[in-house]
């Protein structure tokens, strides 16, 4: 498939060197009679007659005459057999001079007309698809073409980014392909983005309002190609694919932030807009989707049946099934056991580690009824209070599932933000984490004294502590100010949870404190936490409520904004520079 930055020049090369020669040799080999002025005589001085080379030069003076007399003397006097030669010799010049012009001109308009095809001026013009009575070019749809499957070949590892996506499936039983699949991706984010910034813009936003944002995005991107060693052009197409200009990116860069804008501007409206009552009559109709569900399960696999016998011999198909309902009956009298076991009185934490399922879960939570695996849901909902049951998962396994508790959650998390300041580690011969030294925790507990400093001596609010979350923070969440919503009792595995539920807590606190893990774990740091208490949120069920109808609402205003003829949607002919 090719690249957005395959050279095509070579054939453009050649087009101008065959008109070059064409023209050179006609000029250089073919003699003019004498008199005529060379039509493309640059090098000559303008006026002088051209004489080629073999004529001799007619030295003689040349009388001057009047025009009339001249002509009554070309009228009464014969011309000479030398003369007539000399009129044929100069009407088959002018004649060959004509010809090679057109081929000239011909041939120059073929190669400009090349040069313009390769430099793809008329392909990202072109109509690839339209969104109601508005046609999206080529250049256009390629920003959400090439994002997409940027993402899918990059970051998902879904399709291999140098085999041509038509040649590529997406799902082979619709028989459709990942070119097909990108394309109405496409189109569907190229819809949304028009009618959200059509709306956006009726609404009263501008361009003003994202411009911050568009900058900071521009910049950043420049930076990038920068960094790549290659030219901001470059760079897009490389992302948005070959036909993509800057000036189109930047564009829809701009429409896709406005659009954004509005979009969270209206579902932030729409989740306020909520009463006491709203939440309450939400949550008597729909309390299988707003209730917490505590449970706890051991899964038990059938071990793998080989399919050969010791000699490297193919089993039979009856011999196969024989074997495998065999790991299938060794596998539920594990579980049988194990629920057995529990209804004895072991507790589930003894009884995972007794019998060693191949999966478990003690006393695990989910909220919704629809987060419960749609392998034991029903059975699970079916029984009492710490009462369980042994789920079959077809051909596969056993699962012994205990129901635990379902409530109304009226807990109230809390909103923080955090700063990390990380104590360096080491790893040894084998890789493996290294506690800090009491000279790097020294190091650390400095720094984290210096920010707390520097705290103290501002205004210290929330937006305050945010800056120096930016500035300071090893936490992901630095770049938010580090803002972490929705913190639980237990969420925080050091003091901060301790801290933090306190009654007395109150907007404005700070803490720090050290947090120390263990070494062997994948995601083990260690550190001071400067943690700021921000507020505490609305209850827990009620935001599961206030978050299921804001989805609804938003889904039935999308609808509604997207259903009429305005925005339909159809692919067209330039769809073809697509996948292939």
């Amino acid at each position: 498939m090719a690249g957005p930055f395959d050279d095509s020049g070579d054939a453009e090369r050649i087009c101008i060197a065959f008109f070059l020669v064409t023209i050179s040799d006609f000029f250089l080999h073919t003699p003019a009679p004498r008199g005529i002025i060379c039509p493309f005589g640059t090098s000559l001085r303008r006026g002088v007659p051209f004489f080629p080379p073999g004529i001799p030069l007619n030295t003689e003076r040349i009388d001057t005459m009047s025009a009339s007399r001249e002509k009554k003397q070309r009228q009464t006097v014969a011309p000479s057999d030398k003369n007539s030669k000399a009129y044929s010799e100069q009407a088959a010049y002018k004649r060959k001079v004509r010809t090679y012009t057109a081929i000239g001109v011909v041939v120059a308009i073929l190669v400009a007309a090349l040069i313009t095809w390769n430099s793809g001026f008329f392909q990202r013009r072109a109509t690839a698809a339209t969104i109601g009575d508005t046609k999206v070019s080529v250049s256009e749809l390629g920003y959400y073409y090439y994002n997409i499957r940027y993402m899918y070949a990059y970051y998902y590892r879904a399709v291999d980014p140098n085999t041509p996506d038509n040649e590529q499936m997406y799902d082979e039983e619709e028989g459709k392909t990942y070119r097909d699949f990108f394309l109405e991706s496409a189109l569907s984010q190229a819809q949304n983005d028009k009618a959200l910034y059509d709306a956006a813009v009726e609404a009263g936003y501008s361009k003003s309002d994202i411009q911050e944002d568009l900058d900071e995005r521009i910049d950043s991107t420049k930076s990038a190609a920068k960094t790549s060693a290659v030219s901001y052009k470059a760079y897009i197409q490389s992302m948005y694919g070959q036909y993509i200009t800057p000036s189109v990116y930047e564009d829809l860069e701009a429409r896709s932030l406005l659009a954004t804008k509005y979009y969270n501007d209206v579902y932030t409206d729409t989740k306020e807009s909520f009463t006491e009552t709203d939440l309450e009559d939400y949550y008597n109709e729909h309390k299988d989707d707003a209730d917490t569900f505590k449970y706890s399960y051991l899964y038990f696999k059938a071990d793998e049946v080989e399919e050969t016998d010791d000699e490297g011999n193919t089993l039979s198909n009856d011999e196969i099934s024989k074997l495998k309902e065999e790991a299938m009956a060794a596998a539920k009298t594990k579980a049988d056991e194990a629920l057995a076991a529990y209804q004895e009185g072991t507790d589930v934490a003894k009884l995972i580690s007794e019998t060693s399922p191949s999966n478990s879960a003690d006393h695990t939570t989910v909220v919704g009824a629809s987060s419960l695996s749609s392998i034991y849901k029903d059975k699970l909902l079916e029984l009492e209070k710490d009462q369980g049951a042994v789920v079959e998962n077809t051909d596969a396994g056993y699962y012994v599932v205990i129901f635990h508790d379902r409530y109304q959650d009226k807990t109230t998390p809390a909103t923080i933000r955090d700063i990390l300041i990380k104590a360096e580690t080491t790893t040894d011969e084998d890789g493996n984490t290294v506690a800090p030294t009491q000279e790097a925790w020294d190091a650390a507990k400095a720094k984290a004294e210096e920010v707390m400093a520097k705290w103290e001596e501002s205004d210290k609010t929330a937006e305050a502590f945010g800056k120096l979350a930016e500035e300071y923070s090893a936490s992901s969440t630095a770049s938010n100010g580090g803002v972490t919503t929705g913190v639980k009792s237990g969420t925080l595995n050091d003091d901060r949870n301790s801290w933090l539920f306190e009654e007395e807590r109150a907007t404005g606190d700070v803490t720090m404190v050290q947090h120390q893990d263990n070494p062997s774990s994948t995601s083990a740091y260690f550190g001071y936490h400067i943690t700021y208490f921000q507020e505490w949120e609305e209850e827990s069920w009620k935001q599961t409520v206030r978050s299921a109808l804001t989805t609804d609402a938003m889904t039935d205003w999308s609808d509604e904004l997207l259903g009429s003829d305005t925005y339909a949607t159809a692919l067209a002919d330039g769809a073809k520079y697509f996948g292939y």
